[in-house]
Protein backbone atom coordinates (compact mmCIF):
# COMPACT_ATOMS: atom_id res chain seq x y z
CA UNK A 1 0.00 0.00 0.00
CA UNK A 2 1.61 3.44 -1.26
CA UNK A 3 0.46 6.98 0.32
CA UNK A 4 1.33 9.96 0.55
CA UNK A 5 1.18 10.79 4.47
CA UNK A 6 1.13 8.11 7.57
CA UNK A 7 -0.26 9.55 10.87
CA UNK A 8 1.03 6.92 14.02
CA UNK A 9 -1.44 7.61 16.98
CA UNK A 10 -5.37 8.67 16.44
CA UNK A 11 -5.55 11.16 19.38
CA UNK A 12 -6.35 14.71 18.93
CA UNK A 13 -3.25 15.84 17.49
CA UNK A 14 -2.95 12.72 14.91
CA UNK A 15 -6.78 13.36 13.69
CA UNK A 16 -6.14 16.51 13.46
CA UNK A 17 -3.44 16.10 11.12
CA UNK A 18 -5.11 14.32 9.04
CA UNK A 19 -7.76 17.37 8.91
CA UNK A 20 -5.37 19.68 7.89
CA UNK A 21 -3.64 17.89 5.59
CA UNK A 22 -6.86 16.90 3.95
CA UNK A 23 -7.81 20.64 3.46
CA UNK A 24 -4.84 21.14 1.50
CA UNK A 25 -5.96 17.82 -0.88
CA UNK A 26 -3.27 15.20 0.02
CA UNK A 27 -4.74 11.78 1.41
CA UNK A 28 -3.54 10.30 4.77
CA UNK A 29 -3.85 7.21 6.52
CA UNK A 30 -4.11 6.96 10.57
CA UNK A 31 -3.31 3.94 12.53
CA UNK A 32 -3.87 3.44 16.15
CA UNK A 33 -3.41 0.39 18.45
CA UNK A 34 -6.10 1.09 20.80
CA UNK A 35 -9.93 -0.55 19.38
CA UNK A 36 -11.14 2.85 20.27
CA UNK A 37 -10.92 6.83 21.19
CA UNK A 38 -9.21 7.83 24.63
CA UNK A 39 -12.17 6.96 27.20
CA UNK A 40 -10.13 8.35 30.13
CA UNK A 41 -9.69 11.63 29.40
CA UNK A 42 -7.08 14.08 30.84
CA UNK A 43 -6.81 16.91 28.32
CA UNK A 44 -9.63 19.85 29.29
CA UNK A 45 -9.09 23.11 27.91
CA UNK A 46 -8.96 24.38 24.67
CA UNK A 47 -7.59 27.64 24.09
CA UNK A 48 -8.35 30.51 21.74
CA UNK A 49 -5.60 29.28 18.91
CA UNK A 50 -7.13 26.02 18.99
CA UNK A 51 -10.59 27.16 18.78
CA UNK A 52 -10.08 28.94 15.91
CA UNK A 53 -8.41 25.60 14.44
CA UNK A 54 -11.92 23.70 15.02
CA UNK A 55 -13.53 27.04 13.64
CA UNK A 56 -11.96 26.24 9.80
CA UNK A 57 -12.90 22.15 10.76
CA UNK A 58 -16.69 23.56 11.17
CA UNK A 59 -16.45 22.05 14.45
CA UNK A 60 -16.29 24.83 16.63
CA UNK A 61 -19.76 25.32 17.96
CA UNK A 62 -20.24 21.74 18.88
CA UNK A 63 -17.09 21.60 20.54
CA UNK A 64 -18.29 24.75 22.48
CA UNK A 65 -21.48 23.64 23.07
CA UNK A 66 -19.66 20.44 25.21
CA UNK A 67 -18.08 23.24 27.30
CA UNK A 68 -18.26 24.66 31.11
CA UNK A 69 -19.91 28.04 30.82
CA UNK A 70 -18.27 31.22 32.34
CA UNK A 71 -19.92 30.29 35.77
CA UNK A 72 -17.47 27.93 36.38
CA UNK A 73 -14.87 29.22 33.98
CA UNK A 74 -14.41 32.76 35.74
CA UNK A 75 -11.90 31.43 38.58
CA UNK A 76 -9.61 28.77 39.92
CA UNK A 77 -9.79 28.17 43.77
CA UNK A 78 -7.69 26.51 46.86
CA UNK A 79 -9.43 25.81 49.91
CA UNK A 80 -8.95 23.67 53.18
CA UNK A 81 -11.98 20.72 51.28
CA UNK A 82 -14.38 21.71 48.29
CA UNK A 83 -17.45 22.89 51.19
CA UNK A 84 -14.90 25.49 52.89
CA UNK A 85 -14.75 28.92 52.04
CA UNK A 86 -11.68 29.51 49.22
CA UNK A 87 -8.14 30.84 51.07
CA UNK A 88 -7.68 31.82 47.37
CA UNK A 89 -9.93 33.30 44.54
CA UNK A 90 -7.66 33.65 41.33
CA UNK A 91 -9.56 34.67 38.19
CA UNK A 92 -8.73 32.84 35.11
CA UNK A 93 -9.57 34.88 32.10
CA UNK A 94 -7.46 33.08 29.93
CA UNK A 95 -10.02 30.02 30.47
CA UNK A 96 -13.05 31.98 30.87
CA UNK A 97 -15.68 31.25 28.05
CA UNK A 98 -16.70 34.59 26.98
CA UNK A 99 -16.55 36.45 23.60
CA UNK A 100 -13.35 38.85 23.61
CA UNK A 101 -12.11 41.38 21.56
CA UNK A 102 -8.95 39.01 20.01
CA UNK A 103 -11.24 36.09 18.11
CA UNK A 104 -14.13 35.00 16.86
CA UNK A 105 -13.97 32.33 19.19
CA UNK A 106 -14.23 31.57 22.63
CA UNK A 107 -11.85 29.22 25.00
CA UNK A 108 -13.70 26.41 26.03
CA UNK A 109 -13.10 23.82 29.40
CA UNK A 110 -14.18 20.39 28.15
CA UNK A 111 -13.47 16.75 28.58
CA UNK A 112 -10.54 15.55 25.75
CA UNK A 113 -12.99 12.69 24.49
CA UNK A 114 -15.84 15.40 23.77
CA UNK A 115 -12.53 17.37 21.55
CA UNK A 116 -11.67 13.94 20.09
CA UNK A 117 -15.17 12.44 18.88
CA UNK A 118 -15.93 16.07 17.17
CA UNK A 119 -12.98 15.92 15.52
CA UNK A 120 -13.45 12.22 14.55
CA UNK A 121 -16.69 12.97 13.75
CA UNK A 122 -15.22 15.17 10.46
CA UNK A 123 -12.32 12.55 9.76
CA UNK A 124 -14.93 9.10 9.91
CA UNK A 125 -16.98 11.42 6.64
CA UNK A 126 -13.27 12.46 4.84
CA UNK A 127 -13.25 10.32 1.75
CA UNK A 128 -8.90 11.23 1.84
CA UNK A 129 -8.63 9.68 5.42
CA UNK A 130 -8.49 6.28 6.20
CA UNK A 131 -8.64 5.49 9.80
CA UNK A 132 -7.41 2.15 11.17
CA UNK A 133 -8.09 1.15 14.65
CA UNK A 134 -6.37 -2.23 16.42
CA UNK A 135 -3.09 -1.46 14.20
CA UNK A 136 0.10 -1.01 15.51
CA UNK A 137 3.46 -0.22 13.55
CA UNK A 138 5.69 -2.58 14.23
CA UNK A 139 8.70 -1.77 12.08
CA UNK A 140 9.36 2.33 10.99
CA UNK A 141 11.99 2.86 8.43
CA UNK A 142 12.82 4.92 5.72
CA UNK A 143 14.49 5.48 2.09
CA UNK A 144 16.01 8.67 0.48
CA UNK A 145 12.42 9.22 -0.94
CA UNK A 146 9.87 7.68 1.49
CA UNK A 147 9.13 6.07 4.69
CA UNK A 148 8.49 2.23 5.05
CA UNK A 149 6.58 0.47 7.55
CA UNK A 150 4.73 -2.86 8.88
CA UNK A 151 1.29 -2.50 10.35
CA UNK A 152 0.22 -5.28 12.66
CA UNK A 153 -3.43 -6.01 13.17
CA UNK A 154 -3.20 -6.78 17.17
CA UNK A 155 -6.65 -8.94 16.44
CA UNK A 156 -5.16 -11.37 13.56
CA UNK A 157 -1.69 -10.77 13.57
CA UNK A 158 -2.11 -9.64 10.15
CA UNK A 159 0.84 -7.79 9.04
CA UNK A 160 0.97 -5.34 5.88
CA UNK A 161 3.86 -3.22 4.15
CA UNK A 162 3.18 0.67 3.96
CA UNK A 163 5.10 3.23 1.51
CA UNK A 164 4.73 6.70 3.18
CA UNK A 165 6.58 9.44 1.32
CA UNK A 166 6.34 11.29 5.38
CA UNK A 167 5.42 9.85 8.32
CA UNK A 168 4.40 11.84 11.36
CA UNK A 169 4.58 10.29 14.84
CA UNK A 170 1.72 11.89 17.17
CA UNK A 171 1.91 8.47 19.33
CA UNK A 172 1.89 10.30 22.74
CA UNK A 173 4.87 10.69 25.84
CA UNK A 174 5.81 7.15 25.52
CA UNK A 175 6.22 7.85 21.76
CA UNK A 176 8.11 4.93 19.92
CA UNK A 177 8.99 6.67 16.89
CA UNK A 178 11.28 8.95 19.02
CA UNK A 179 13.36 5.48 18.75
CA UNK A 180 13.52 5.23 15.26
CA UNK A 181 14.77 8.78 14.74
CA UNK A 182 17.42 8.74 17.74
CA UNK A 183 15.70 11.49 19.72
CA UNK A 184 15.34 11.21 23.45
CA UNK A 185 12.65 13.40 25.83
CA UNK A 186 14.84 15.47 27.79
CA UNK A 187 13.12 15.64 30.85
CA UNK A 188 12.61 15.42 34.62
CA UNK A 189 10.24 13.31 36.36
CA UNK A 190 8.38 16.12 38.89
CA UNK A 191 8.54 14.24 42.33
CA UNK A 192 4.94 13.69 42.22
CA UNK A 193 2.62 11.64 41.53
CA UNK A 194 -1.12 11.96 40.66
CA UNK A 195 -3.89 9.05 40.42
CA UNK A 196 -6.87 10.61 37.78
CA UNK A 197 -10.03 9.53 38.61
CA UNK A 198 -13.05 9.90 36.29
CA UNK A 199 -16.13 9.54 38.37
CA UNK A 200 -19.92 10.38 38.41
CA UNK A 201 -21.52 12.08 41.13
CA UNK A 202 -23.74 15.19 42.47
CA UNK A 203 -21.61 17.65 44.19
CA UNK A 204 -23.69 21.13 44.42
CA UNK A 205 -24.33 20.75 47.44
CA UNK A 206 -20.55 21.12 48.25
CA UNK A 207 -19.57 23.10 45.18
CA UNK A 208 -22.43 25.81 46.35
CA UNK A 209 -21.28 28.92 44.46
CA UNK A 210 -17.49 28.81 44.63
CA UNK A 211 -17.45 27.06 41.02
CA UNK A 212 -14.40 27.18 39.15
CA UNK A 213 -11.93 25.60 36.04
CA UNK A 214 -10.26 23.86 38.80
CA UNK A 215 -10.92 23.55 42.78
CA UNK A 216 -7.88 22.56 44.56
CA UNK A 217 -8.48 21.19 48.67
CA UNK A 218 -5.37 20.83 50.70
CA UNK A 219 -6.49 18.17 53.07
CA UNK A 220 -4.77 16.81 55.78
CA UNK A 221 -4.18 13.50 53.93
CA UNK A 222 -2.93 15.40 50.78
CA UNK A 223 -3.95 17.65 47.58
CA UNK A 224 -7.21 16.47 45.66
CA UNK A 225 -8.10 18.52 42.63
CA UNK A 226 -11.48 18.62 41.44
CA UNK A 227 -12.17 19.17 37.95
CA UNK A 228 -15.85 19.21 36.46
CA UNK A 229 -16.13 17.76 33.20
CA UNK A 230 -19.60 18.49 32.32
CA UNK A 231 -20.56 20.99 34.98
CA UNK A 232 -22.99 18.32 36.10
CA UNK A 233 -22.32 14.89 37.37
CA UNK A 234 -19.18 14.07 35.51
CA UNK A 235 -15.98 14.77 37.55
CA UNK A 236 -11.73 14.19 36.81
CA UNK A 237 -10.12 14.15 40.33
CA UNK A 238 -6.72 14.61 40.70
CA UNK A 239 -6.05 12.44 43.96
CA UNK A 240 -1.93 13.42 45.29
CA UNK A 241 -0.02 10.16 46.29
CA UNK A 242 3.11 8.61 47.58
CA UNK A 243 4.34 6.53 44.37
CA UNK A 244 3.83 5.59 41.36
CA UNK A 245 1.16 2.50 42.48
CA UNK A 246 -2.54 3.03 42.39
CA UNK A 247 -4.57 2.80 45.20
CA UNK A 248 -7.94 1.22 45.54
CA UNK A 249 -11.15 2.75 44.97
CA UNK A 250 -11.39 2.14 48.28
CA UNK A 251 -8.65 4.61 49.61
CA UNK A 252 -9.69 7.17 46.42
CA UNK A 253 -13.15 7.23 48.11
CA UNK A 254 -12.19 7.96 51.77
CA UNK A 255 -9.58 10.78 49.98
CA UNK A 256 -12.50 12.08 48.37
CA UNK A 257 -15.00 12.31 50.72
CA UNK A 258 -12.76 14.23 53.35
CA UNK A 259 -11.41 16.60 50.45
CA UNK A 260 -15.52 17.43 49.86
CA UNK A 261 -15.30 18.08 53.93
CA UNK A 262 -18.38 16.00 54.86
CA UNK A 263 -19.29 13.20 56.72
CA UNK A 264 -22.31 12.78 54.50
CA UNK A 265 -22.09 9.05 52.49
CA UNK A 266 -21.46 11.01 49.62
CA UNK A 267 -23.09 8.40 46.45
CA UNK A 268 -20.60 8.36 43.52
CA UNK A 269 -19.57 6.05 41.12
CA UNK A 270 -15.52 5.40 39.63
CA UNK A 271 -15.37 5.49 36.14
CA UNK A 272 -11.52 4.54 35.32
CA UNK A 273 -8.30 5.49 37.30
CA UNK A 274 -5.00 6.34 35.88
CA UNK A 275 -1.37 7.07 37.29
CA UNK A 276 0.83 10.28 36.00
CA UNK A 277 4.04 11.59 37.17
CA UNK A 278 4.41 14.77 34.99
CA UNK A 279 7.48 14.57 33.34
CA UNK A 280 8.07 18.27 31.41
CA UNK A 281 10.64 18.08 28.62
CA UNK A 282 11.65 18.40 24.62
CA UNK A 283 12.60 16.11 22.48
CA UNK A 284 16.25 16.67 21.04
CA UNK A 285 15.47 17.00 17.54
CA UNK A 286 12.24 16.83 16.05
CA UNK A 287 12.34 15.41 13.19
CA UNK A 288 14.84 13.09 10.74
CA UNK A 289 14.85 12.77 7.29
CA UNK A 290 11.31 12.04 6.66
CA UNK A 291 9.93 11.23 10.14
CA UNK A 292 8.54 13.88 12.35
CA UNK A 293 7.13 14.02 15.64
CA UNK A 294 4.08 15.87 16.81
CA UNK A 295 2.41 16.78 20.05
CA UNK A 296 3.54 14.54 22.82
CA UNK A 297 5.53 12.89 21.24
CA UNK A 298 7.68 15.78 20.61
CA UNK A 299 7.08 17.64 24.10
CA UNK A 300 5.35 17.38 27.20
CA UNK A 301 4.07 19.58 29.53
CA UNK A 302 2.86 19.91 33.28
CA UNK A 303 -0.91 19.99 33.33
CA UNK A 304 -0.86 23.61 34.67
CA UNK A 305 -2.07 25.92 32.55
CA UNK A 306 -3.95 23.01 29.75
CA UNK A 307 -0.93 24.12 27.53
CA UNK A 308 -0.06 20.12 26.79
CA UNK A 309 -2.67 19.30 23.86
CA UNK A 310 -2.95 23.10 22.84
CA UNK A 311 0.82 23.39 22.34
CA UNK A 312 0.49 20.37 19.94
CA UNK A 313 -2.06 21.65 17.91
CA UNK A 314 -0.32 24.30 17.17
CA UNK A 315 2.96 22.68 16.38
CA UNK A 316 0.66 20.10 13.86
CA UNK A 317 -0.25 23.33 12.21
CA UNK A 318 2.53 24.45 11.67
CA UNK A 319 3.88 21.27 10.01
CA UNK A 320 0.61 19.62 8.59
CA UNK A 321 0.92 22.81 5.62
CA UNK A 322 4.41 22.34 4.80
CA UNK A 323 4.14 18.91 4.37
CA UNK A 324 1.53 18.89 2.36
CA UNK A 325 2.76 21.72 0.08
CA UNK A 326 6.11 19.36 -0.39
CA UNK A 327 4.05 16.23 -1.79
CA UNK A 328 2.11 18.65 -3.66
CA UNK A 329 5.26 20.39 -5.38
CA UNK A 330 4.32 23.45 -4.24
CA UNK A 331 7.44 23.78 -2.09
CA UNK A 332 10.89 22.24 -1.80
CA UNK A 333 11.65 19.70 1.14
CA UNK A 334 13.77 22.10 2.80
CA UNK A 335 10.90 24.12 4.18
CA UNK A 336 10.17 21.45 6.31
CA UNK A 337 13.28 22.13 8.62
CA UNK A 338 11.10 25.64 9.82
CA UNK A 339 8.74 23.13 11.70
CA UNK A 340 11.36 22.66 14.17
CA UNK A 341 12.99 26.57 13.74
CA UNK A 342 9.68 27.76 14.16
CA UNK A 343 7.65 25.54 17.15
CA UNK A 344 10.33 24.48 19.17
CA UNK A 345 10.73 28.12 21.06
CA UNK A 346 7.06 28.30 21.40
CA UNK A 347 7.20 24.32 23.05
CA UNK A 348 10.34 24.87 25.23
CA UNK A 349 8.56 28.13 26.50
CA UNK A 350 5.21 27.10 27.31
CA UNK A 351 6.74 23.87 28.89
CA UNK A 352 8.71 26.28 30.71
CA UNK A 353 5.48 28.56 32.21
CA UNK A 354 3.80 25.72 32.99
CA UNK A 355 6.70 24.54 35.15
CA UNK A 356 6.99 27.69 37.44
CA UNK A 357 3.49 28.23 37.74
CA UNK A 358 3.19 25.23 39.43
CA UNK A 359 6.11 26.16 41.82
CA UNK A 360 4.26 29.09 42.23
CA UNK A 361 0.98 27.64 43.31
CA UNK A 362 3.16 24.99 45.09
CA UNK A 363 4.35 27.50 47.14
CA UNK A 364 1.56 29.21 47.97
CA UNK A 365 -0.44 25.81 48.77
CA UNK A 366 2.85 24.69 51.10
CA UNK A 367 2.82 28.52 52.65
CA UNK A 368 -0.82 28.37 53.37
CA UNK A 369 -0.57 24.69 55.36
CA UNK A 370 1.79 26.18 57.22
CA UNK A 371 0.07 29.52 58.12
CA UNK A 372 2.39 31.84 56.17
CA UNK A 373 1.49 34.89 54.69
CA UNK A 374 0.71 34.00 51.24
CA UNK A 375 -0.67 36.92 49.88
CA UNK A 376 2.88 37.25 47.43
CA UNK A 377 2.05 33.99 46.38
CA UNK A 378 -1.15 34.25 45.37
CA UNK A 379 -0.24 37.43 43.56
CA UNK A 380 2.48 35.12 41.51
CA UNK A 381 -0.22 32.45 40.79
CA UNK A 382 -2.78 35.00 39.01
CA UNK A 383 -0.20 33.68 35.89
CA UNK A 384 -1.95 30.18 35.79
CA UNK A 385 -4.89 31.20 34.00
CA UNK A 386 -3.75 34.55 33.05
CA UNK A 387 -1.54 34.65 30.09
CA UNK A 388 -2.93 35.46 26.46
CA UNK A 389 0.08 37.13 26.10
CA UNK A 390 1.56 33.85 25.57
CA UNK A 391 -0.76 31.82 23.88
CA UNK A 392 -2.16 34.96 20.83
CA UNK A 393 1.48 37.25 21.24
CA UNK A 394 4.29 35.13 20.44
CA UNK A 395 6.73 35.55 17.12
CA UNK A 396 8.06 32.99 15.37
CA UNK A 397 11.61 33.33 13.08
CA UNK A 398 13.05 31.63 10.30
CA UNK A 399 13.85 31.48 6.28
CA UNK A 400 10.05 31.88 5.42
CA UNK A 401 9.40 35.25 7.58
CA UNK A 402 10.36 38.24 7.01
CA UNK A 403 12.63 40.08 9.68
CA UNK A 404 10.74 42.80 11.54
CA UNK A 405 12.83 46.24 11.13
CA UNK A 406 11.09 47.29 14.23
CA UNK A 407 11.62 45.90 18.03
CA UNK A 408 8.51 43.94 19.33
CA UNK A 409 6.25 45.26 22.05
CA UNK A 410 6.98 44.78 25.38
CA UNK A 411 4.81 41.86 26.29
CA UNK A 412 2.28 41.96 28.79
CA UNK A 413 1.87 40.15 32.01
CA UNK A 414 -1.75 39.92 31.98
CA UNK A 415 -4.39 39.16 29.48
CA UNK A 416 -6.20 42.78 29.80
CA UNK A 417 -2.88 43.95 28.53
CA UNK A 418 -2.87 42.22 25.62
CA UNK A 419 -2.74 44.00 22.48
CA UNK A 420 -2.22 42.29 18.45
CA UNK A 421 0.07 43.76 16.49
CA UNK A 422 0.45 43.24 12.81
CA UNK A 423 4.16 41.93 12.80
CA UNK A 424 5.96 39.44 11.01
CA UNK A 425 6.08 36.19 12.59
CA UNK A 426 2.82 36.68 14.89
CA UNK A 427 -0.65 35.20 14.08
CA UNK A 428 -2.18 37.56 11.80
CA UNK A 429 -4.85 39.25 14.17
CA UNK A 430 -8.89 38.61 14.13
CA UNK A 431 -10.90 41.19 12.75
CA UNK A 432 -14.91 41.32 11.88
CA UNK A 433 -15.49 42.19 8.49
CA UNK A 434 -18.99 42.16 8.11
CA UNK A 435 -21.36 44.59 10.03
CA UNK A 436 -22.99 41.85 11.85
CA UNK A 437 -19.92 40.06 13.36
CA UNK A 438 -20.23 36.74 11.67
CA UNK A 439 -17.22 36.42 9.24
CA UNK A 440 -14.01 36.62 10.73
CA UNK A 441 -11.04 37.82 8.55
CA UNK A 442 -9.34 34.79 9.93
CA UNK A 443 -12.09 32.73 7.83
CA UNK A 444 -10.09 33.66 4.78
CA UNK A 445 -6.72 31.99 6.21
CA UNK A 446 -5.84 28.00 6.03
CA UNK A 447 -6.18 26.24 2.66
CA UNK A 448 -3.39 29.10 0.67
CA UNK A 449 -1.27 31.91 1.17
CA UNK A 450 -3.82 35.32 1.80
CA UNK A 451 -2.21 38.69 0.86
CA UNK A 452 -4.67 40.64 2.54
CA UNK A 453 -4.91 44.51 1.62
CA UNK A 454 -5.90 47.26 3.36
CA UNK A 455 -9.07 49.25 1.84
CA UNK A 456 -6.62 52.00 0.17
CA UNK A 457 -4.83 49.26 -2.08
CA UNK A 458 -4.98 48.94 -5.50
CA UNK A 459 -6.24 45.07 -5.43
CA UNK A 460 -6.54 44.77 -8.98
CA UNK A 461 -3.03 45.54 -9.43
CA UNK A 462 -1.83 43.18 -6.47
CA UNK A 463 -3.98 40.68 -7.84
CA UNK A 464 -2.36 40.62 -11.14
CA UNK A 465 1.23 41.01 -10.05
CA UNK A 466 0.50 38.04 -7.35
CA UNK A 467 -0.52 35.40 -10.13
CA UNK A 468 2.77 33.62 -9.86
CA UNK A 469 1.88 31.01 -12.27
CA UNK A 470 2.37 26.94 -11.66
CA UNK A 471 4.54 25.18 -9.59
CA UNK A 472 4.34 27.77 -6.98
CA UNK A 473 2.77 28.49 -3.65
CA UNK A 474 -0.75 29.69 -4.38
CA UNK A 475 -1.60 33.44 -2.88
CA UNK A 476 -4.90 34.17 -2.94
CA UNK A 477 -5.78 38.08 -2.91
CA UNK A 478 -8.45 39.96 -0.13
CA UNK A 479 -9.16 43.08 0.69
CA UNK A 480 -10.73 44.69 3.77
CA UNK A 481 -13.88 46.40 2.56
CA UNK A 482 -13.65 50.09 3.95
CA UNK A 483 -16.93 50.33 5.88
CA UNK A 484 -15.35 48.54 9.22
CA UNK A 485 -12.67 49.14 11.65
CA UNK A 486 -9.61 46.97 10.49
CA UNK A 487 -8.08 47.41 14.21
CA UNK A 488 -4.39 46.98 14.08
CA UNK A 489 -4.47 46.52 10.01
CA UNK A 490 -4.12 50.06 8.44
CA UNK A 491 -5.99 51.07 5.16
CA UNK A 492 -2.32 50.72 3.12
CA UNK A 493 -1.22 47.56 4.50
CA UNK A 494 -0.30 44.51 2.72
CA UNK A 495 0.05 41.71 4.73
CA UNK A 496 1.20 38.02 3.57
CA UNK A 497 -0.48 35.52 5.71
CA UNK A 498 0.72 31.82 5.44
CA UNK A 499 -1.91 28.89 5.75
CA UNK A 500 -1.54 28.42 9.33
CA UNK A 501 -2.56 31.96 9.95
CA UNK A 502 1.25 33.25 10.72
CA UNK A 503 2.23 36.94 9.05
CA UNK A 504 5.06 36.13 6.69
CA UNK A 505 5.96 39.67 5.56
CA UNK A 506 3.79 42.86 6.16
CA UNK A 507 4.71 46.11 4.72
CA UNK A 508 2.83 49.74 3.99
CA UNK A 509 1.79 50.62 0.10
CA UNK A 510 3.48 52.92 -1.37
CA UNK A 511 1.39 52.91 -4.35
CA UNK A 512 2.46 52.46 -7.96
CA UNK A 513 2.75 49.36 -9.94
CA UNK A 514 3.32 46.47 -7.01
CA UNK A 515 7.21 44.90 -6.97
CA UNK A 516 6.50 41.61 -5.80
CA UNK A 517 10.05 40.77 -5.33
CA UNK A 518 10.35 41.20 -1.73
CA UNK A 519 6.91 39.40 -0.93
CA UNK A 520 8.07 36.28 -3.17
CA UNK A 521 11.55 36.01 -1.37
CA UNK A 522 9.11 34.85 1.83
CA UNK A 523 7.09 32.06 -0.30
CA UNK A 524 8.15 28.85 -0.36
CA UNK A 525 10.68 27.92 -3.51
Amino acid sequence: MEVPVCIIGCGPIGLTGALLLSRHGVPSLLVERRSELNTHPRSRFVDTNTMELFREFGIDKAVEATGLGPDWTACNRWSDSLAAEPYANIPSPTFLSVPGPNSPCVPVMTAQDEVELALMSQVAADPMIEVRFDTEAIDVAQSDDATHLTLRDTNTDERQSVTAQFTIGADGPGSGTREVIGTRLEAEPRPVFSQDVIFHADLDAYVGDRKGSLLYTTTPDGVVIFQPLDGRRRWRCQVIVGDENLISEDAVSRRIRVALGTDDDVEFSILSMRMWQPTPGCVTRFSAGRIFLAGDAAHVSVPTGGMGNNTGFAGIRNLAWKLAYVVRGLAPESILATYETEHRPIAVERIDFGVRTTEYMAAMMGGHMRGDDIADHIERTHQYADYDHLLLGFEMTSDLIAPNTEPAPPAEARSAGFVPVVRSGRRAPHVWIDAEGTESVLDWYGRSYVLLLGSDCARTEWEAAADLGPGTAPVAVRQLPANISAGPYQADACVLVRPDGIIAWCRSDPGGPPDLAELARYLPS
